[in-house]
């Protein structure tokens, strides 16, 4: 059987990129390929659901991906 528990505070955000925090010109470096992609997907949903004024950038830098927060 299941306990029901009371109190436990749930999480504000389901995405382990920090996009809210990110002000225009921030960038986050992704060090493989398959992470850039999965960012790159996760900023497109994000500004389709909550900043659609918003635009992220991914680009290809020396020591691996970058996405930037344009506007």
């Amino acid at each position: 059987m299941l306990q029901i528990e009371q109190g436990i505070v749930m999480p504000s955000t389901r995405t382990k990129y920090p996009f809210l925090d990110m002000e225009p010109g921030d960038s986050i470096l992704l060090s493989s390929k398959a992470q850039a992609d999965s960012a790159r997907v996760a900023s497109i949903r994000f500004v389709k659901v909550h900043r659609p004024d918003w635009s992220f950038v991914l680009r290809k830098v020396e020591n691996g991906w970058r996405l930037w927060r344009k506007d």
